[in-house]
């Protein structure tokens, strides 16, 4: 483990003992570890603990081997279907087209068109029972993972979770939102869910599955609709565009200053924003250079895709480095009376960077710089 790493360590075990009376008196927190635990037939899946108002979860390092064989079957199935599969289905259609004429072409896209078209539905059992046992080896596999909630969060509001920043691929957020109820027990009697590009629902299969696991359009009228049945959501801010500034050694760049709906979504609809950001997501895949990235910002005055390959980590593959992830969860932001736009929005950006600042030390990298742009 890096010193970094150590340094992090000891910062959110420090004082203990002297705390251990303040830890164990929130008994019913601890119990619902202790629920999802057992029910989960996973031991020791995560500790978790409250230290002056402060949820700090860790999940204990296992079988090397078994983790990386977990990422790697995950990672074949998932990368695939929304980096090569989407270009394989255009050139097997236009193949049958050239064949076999427009028969052959309308035999092959009638059962992708019908697939996409599909009601989706979400199923919280299939999330909760199925994807779940996935998502368990993921949190396993960085090394180490933990997780830091300022406060506990009021159960008659909802609020939209602010993801910071991207990364090469959202490998963070898939893990807070699929576990998002073990982390927030006090927001299990509403349902949440992950926000993403449109363009990932026009991909047969893959937009089956995430639908089933909770994830929806990030567009407002989706949104919106979470947010009146009184349901919270997550959000990746900087979207697109974000991925586009690509990530880096020294300093990590959000994609904040122009965005503004997310904003003003939540002064409409009454809810909370909450910033969480997470520490070494831009660490976990290859920085793309900066020849490919204006490559990508080309394709995408036309069509909006991000940067979907090469997606490169261990070994060369689409399959992240065993590196620190450390995810902080903000306090809640709630408009002020009389506050307009821009004063909330730019009183976000600060609650942004203050808890960049705050946090940046107890990492792997406590000199990486935060730019917004």
């Amino acid at each position: 483990m890096g010193r970094g790493s150590q340094h992090l360590r000891e910062k959110l075990s420090e004082d203990q003992g002297s705390c251990s009376g303040r830890e164990v008196q929130h008994d019913a927190d601890i119990h619902e570890l202790h629920d999802f635990r057992v029910s989960s037939t996973v031991e020791n899946f995560l500790t978790g603990k409250i230290k002056d108002g402060q949820w700090i979860f860790e999940v204990p390092q296992c079988s090397r081997a078994k983790e990386t064989l977990s990422v790697i079957l995950v990672s074949a199935v998932l990368v695939p279907s929304f980096t090569v599969f989407p270009a394989l289905l255009l050139i097997a259609s236009l193949y049958l087209y050239r064949s076999y004429g427009i028969a052959g072409g309308i035999l092959f896209i009638t059962p992708l068109v019908i697939l996409c078209t599909l009601p989706k539905m979400y199923s919280p059992w299939f999330k909760k029972n199925c994807f779940r046992q996935a998502l368990m080896h993921l949190v396993r596999y960085v090394k180490p993972f933990k997780l830091l909630k300022k406060s506990t969060m009021a159960s008659d509001k909802n609020y939209i979770f602010c993801w910071h920043p991207h990364g090469r691929l959202f490998y963070g957020f898939a893990l807070f939102c699929g576990l998002f109820d073990i982390w927030f027990p006090e927001l299990r009697n509403k349902e949440f869910f992950g926000g993403i590009n449109d363009a990932m629902f026009n991909i047969p299969v893959l937009s089956t599955l995430m639908s089933l696991n909770g994830m929806i359009p990030c567009n407002r009228k989706s949104v919106e609709k979470k947010l009146a049945r009184g349901d919270s959501l997550g959000l990746i801010v900087g979207g697109i565009e974000e991925v586009l500034e690509g990530t880096h050694e020294e300093k990590d760049v959000l994609y904040l200053k122009n965005r503004k709906g997310f904003v003003k979504v939540a002064m409409q609809n009454n809810v909370g924003l909450v910033p969480v950001y997470a520490f070494g997501e831009n660490q976990l895949f290859q920085h793309e250079p900066n020849w490919r990235l204006s490559f990508w910002k080309f394709v995408n005055n036309f069509i909006k895709v991000g940067a979907p390959f090469p997606i490169v980590g261990r070994g060369g593959l689409p399959i992240p480095f065993r590196k620190e992830l450390f995810i902080v969860v903000g306090e809640p932001l709630f408009a002020q009376a009389d506050e307009t736009l821009d004063e909330f929005h730019a009183r976000y950006i600060r609650a942004v960077e203050d808890l960049f600042q705050e946090h940046v030390r107890l990492t792997a990298n406590p000199q990486k710089k935060l730019e917004i742009v």
